[in-house]
């Protein structure tokens, strides 16, 4: 993780440090000390800036040395966490002395199902950033939230108690909630990952993956490319909502128009009349692109309508979010081409890799959300602290998905990628940026 600097004339240097040292976390020793040297001799260049943003960047440079030991930098102490079922074998963890600020994990560790797979793969991927850090001036202390909210209100009291300086998570956002709530009453911040926005605000940063940002990363796209007429299918639920939302809000700020829009109750038969009658607004040319955030199976029944009424996919740009981020995306013909915004797929494959040589086995998507936050604890701490001022750093930190940024209601902002539904998987066909400008 590295706090990004941009300014003066060190800019390009900087982008090019963390580039590299994005790619640099599963190179060998060998690797390791020829970019480090590299990133010094990049640092002389660069002046203080650089300097200050190296220390922070070399916790992904050390990571092909890090060693297989977690000794105390971790410390599982929340009810029930110790006995919580662990989905992967761990290495032997040898004694070593707690040091550091005290940071607190908060996730729902023995919560029955999926829920608690996330979890305690969630874990296992903080614990992975801290190794990955060599050695960070942390002490990450683990509590079970058992996924309900009497639980996480205790994880977070007994955190409280024992001097944690920073809460990351819980998952769940009524857990969100109540902790937020008690770690306010000590103003002590949270970096929770839920993904309901409505959570953040008054000391909780969200560090998940928001569909808002989906929508306005493809909208600006769009918008660059000549695509500025959209029209919109939404489904007529909570998710529809926030979608429709936030396309309204990326058509304003980026020069779009809402040029039609129709909701549709979320079933093959519920979305056939609307998306006749969108089909003749985009038949009659009225519209250059299509805002359709459906999953894979609504998405081709969607698409046979919409043909039928006489659209044209090769006139017409498909607009998608996160939801078209499945394997099954590609299978849908009438999905080719359409344009998504997500992680750049070698970053995705780059956290899976590193996690399945670790734990051996791959990991939900979401872990790398704790990977993330928990290497961003370890760069707030090198930074000064975990104050308000630092979290909301206007520049963004780089993380294992990419550039983000919080802003001050809490919210995160994501540099993404744009991405194309081809058979073979998702293609890039526009990079994510380096570091945030004026356009965001």
């Amino acid at each position: 993780m590295q706090a990004m600097n941009n300014g003066g004339g060190y800019g390009m240097k900087t982008t090019m440090m963390l580039r590299f040292t994005t790619h640099l976390a599963q190179a060998g020793s060998h690797a390791v000390q020829a970019g480090m040297r590299r990133l010094s001799s990049m640092m002389q260049r660069g002046g203080r800036r650089l300097r200050m943003v190296l220390g922070l960047s070399g916790m992904l440079a050390l990571a092909g040395c890090g060693g297989g030991g977690f000794g105390d930098m971790f410390s599982d102490l929340g009810p029930g966490a110790q006995d919580a079922p662990q989905a992967e074998a761990q290495q032997p963890a040898p004694s070593a002395p707690a040091t550091g600020s005290k940071v607190a994990l908060l996730l729902p560790l023995s919560a029955p199902g999926a829920t608690g797979q996330l979890a305690r793969a969630m874990k296992n991927a903080a614990e992975m950033a801290m190794i990955d850090a060599g050695r960070p001036d942390i002490t990450l202390v683990v509590k079970n939230t058992s996924g309900n909210v009497a639980g996480a209100r205790a994880a977070a009291e007994a955190a409280l108690a024992e001097g944690a300086q920073l809460i990351l998570g819980p998952l769940l956002a009524n857990n969100v909630r109540a902790v937020g709530q008690r770690a306010r009453e000590r103003g002590v911040p949270v970096i929770a990952f839920s993904s309901r926005a409505e959570v953040a605000g008054n000391g909780v940063y969200l560090m998940s993956f928001l569909p808002a940002s989906e929508v306005d990363n493809v909208v600006r796209h769009a918008v660059k490319t000549g695509k500025k007429r959209i029209a919109a299918l939404i489904p007529g639920t909570e998710y529809g909502r926030v979608v429709r939302a936030a396309l309204k809000q990326a058509a304003q700020r980026h020069g779009a128009r809402i040029v039609a829009e129709e909701t549709y109750v979320r079933t093959a038969l519920g979305l056939q009349a609307p998306a006749q009658r969108l089909g003749g607004t985009l038949a009659s040319g009225g519209a250059d692109a299509l805002f359709f955030p459906e999953g894979p199976k609504l998405l081709a029944a969607g698409g046979e309508a919409l043909q039928a009424a006489g659209m044209r996919p090769e006139r017409v740009q498909l607009l998608g979010t996160g939801l078209w981020d499945s394997p099954k995306i590609r299978t849908v013909r009438f999905a080719q081409g359409g344009w998504y915004a997500g992680v750049d797929p070698r970053l995705v494959s780059h956290f899976a890799n590193r996690y399945k040589q670790t734990y051996g086995n791959t990991p939900p998507r979401l872990a790398s959300l704790a990977y993330d936050a928990t290497s961003l604890a370890i760069a707030l701490k090198r930074l000064g602290g975990f104050n308000h001022a630092n979290i909301t750093n206007r520049e963004g930190f780089q993380g294992m998905n990419g550039l983000f940024r919080f802003r001050n209601n809490g919210l995160v902002e994501r540099g993404l990628a744009i991405l194309k539904v081809t058979p073979t998987g998702p293609q890039v066909v526009a990079p994510a940026p380096p570091r945030f400008s004026a356009g965001y």
